[in-house]
């Protein structure tokens, strides 16, 4: 990929609209009922804690992607059989991303359009840029995620000023008491979207500067917790838990909400604006780390693969489920079953290695 290196801010805002992605638009952390804004809050500590791991591998390794040392620490064949399941990983992520995406744009605004098509134009856009450069991708974040910002702040305001948010649906804190909250966040919150952080440690690399990289990501994660965690909030307390619960998107309905004077009235498109940007950016992020994996590891050029991998994406989003319903209910069971494995217990290993070998490695003369 050349000497490609990427700003701090960049990274930032990339972090941000990764992490928002499609996590901002579902019924995140419903399980903990009406305290699903503390159970993103403590999968987003946990996510910062998983992060700080992969921000030791980082610094250990700063030129490297995660499939290279994996290599060095597990050896050729066994790291590069770990190796292409990562790549096969961030494709299947890419590929469900991608499923959430169109999906929700079929069943929100476009509802006579093929599935397949709406697929298609979203992941032959995110192709597109792609083939740019992952610096192109990155560059593009700072637009919008001043875009998103703005749309937040403007919803947000219209809410408070047409008196629809009630926040006694917050209330009582801990009604149901811990045990919720917690089976919450061990099922969904701390793996989706925190956890998913792992491809970062494909694109960390081309960060500019070794020291603050990791804190500025840290900074991303974090701030886009507690932007989640206040539209959860917000959703429950403009809708109440049972609506937020069964809607599949309940950012949809609390938005449709706003009404001033027969004025401002059926602001609906902008949620769906950032859908997709938050659905563009997920997807290509993954697309990248995928497409890294495989040049590093089988010595392709970047750009060779970048058509045929986004080919590979959208038929296994289109073949991964026969229904959105179907392909909800696998999601959530590799949430808990497959992808801690990938996400937590592989890079912990990895850590222990490496804490092995730094340690009993000999001092460097003088």
């Amino acid at each position: 990929m050349g000497n490609i290196k990427i700003g701090l801010l960049q990274f930032f805002t990339l972090t941000v609209l990764f992490e928002l992605g499609t996590a901002l638009v579902v019924n995140l952390g419903m399980e903990s009922d009406k305290d699903a804004w503390i159970s993103i809050l403590l999968g987003n500590l946990i996510g910062l804690i998983v992060f700080a791991g992969y921000a030791y591998l980082y610094r250990k390794f700063p030129n490297l992607p995660l499939t290279a040392y994996i290599r060095q620490l597990f050896g050729k064949y066994v790291g590069s059989l770990i190796s292409i399941a990562y790549i096969v990983i961030f494709l299947n992520l890419a590929g469900r991303d991608l499923r959430d995406g169109s999906s929700m744009l079929v069943m929100a605004t476009m509802h006579r359009t093929p599935l397949f098509i709406v697929a298609m134009l979203m992941v032959l856009s995110s192709a597109y840029v792609l083939h740019k450069g992952v610096e192109v991708l990155s560059r593009t974040s700072l637009v919008f995620a001043v875009i998103v910002i703005l749309i937040g702040l403007f919803c947000s305001s219209m809410l408070m000023f047409s008196g629809s948010i009630n926040l006694n649906r917050l209330l009582p804190v801990f009604e149901n008491g811990i045990k919720p909250i917690v089976s919450s966040v061990l099922h969904q919150n701390y793996i989706f979207p925190f956890g998913e952080m792992i491809c970062f440690t494909m694109l960390m690399p081309y960060l500019n500067n070794v020291k603050k990289g990791p804190w500025v990501i840290a900074a991303g994660i974090f701030v886009s917790g507690i932007l989640l965690s206040m539209t959860m909030a917000l959703n429950i307390s403009v809708l109440g838990t049972d609506i937020v619960r069964r809607s599949p998107f309940p950012l949809m309905p609390t938005i449709s909400k706003i009404s001033i004077s027969d004025f401002i009235q059926r602001v609906d498109i902008l949620i769906v604006m950032v859908l997709i940007i938050g659905v563009f950016f997920k997807l290509s992020v993954f697309f990248a780390a995928a497409l890294i994996g495989i040049s590093e590891l089988f010595k392709i050029p970047y750009r060779r693969m970048v058509y045929p991998v986004a080919l590979i994406i959208l038929f296994s989003s289109m073949l991964n489920a026969r229904s959105f319903t179907e392909h909800i209910e696998e999601g959530g069971k590799l949430l808990y079953t497959v992808f801690p494995f990938f996400m937590v217990l592989i890079p912990l290993l990895l850590i222990i290695i490496t804490a092995i070998r730094s340690h009993s490695s000999p001092p460097r003369s003088g």
